[in-house]
């Protein structure tokens, strides 16, 4: 019983009101942290824009052409590259400016270009892809 008394005797301790504000603080500062990592407030992504496009001719002829029905506003051709079949292809893509509806690319008739292959528009800074539609 002697080992206890030396807790009793000695009336040495924080207050309440400052174990109180520490803990409101702690939680404060790991609930920010949460936040945080939940939310990804601390990464620095690159928006993905969107579009639709609509096929105007068919695989059979020398080019395949497109035409976007729409895109977001965030949408710049010099952002997008054009895939088939794992190739990218630039012939008939403008290689400026933003892309908005009535725009028109092209894609050569090649061995990849065929009907039944995805072609895909892909957003090359966040890699990612933003559209994918079945040649016909």
């Amino acid at each position: 019983m002697k080992a206890n008394r030396k807790f009793v005797e000695g009336k040495e301790a924080v207050s309440a009101v400052i174990g109180v504000i520490l803990m409101v603080a702690i939680t404060v500062a790991i609930a920010a942290t949460v936040y945080v990592y939940v939310t990804g407030f601390g990464s620095s992504t690159t928006p993905t824009p969107s579009m639709s496009i609509k096929q105007q001719s068919a695989v059979a002829t020398h080019n395949v052409t497109f035409e976007v029905q729409s895109a977001s506003t965030d949408a710049k051709w010099a952002d997008l590259s054009v895939v088939v079949n794992g190739t990218a292809y630039t012939a008939g893509v403008p290689s400026s400016g933003s892309v908005s509806a009535t725009d028109t690319f092209w894609v050569d008739n090649d061995a990849d270009v065929v009907a039944g292959n995805s072609l895909q528009i892909v957003h090359t800074p966040s890699n990612s892809v933003i559209l994918e539609k079945v040649l016909y």
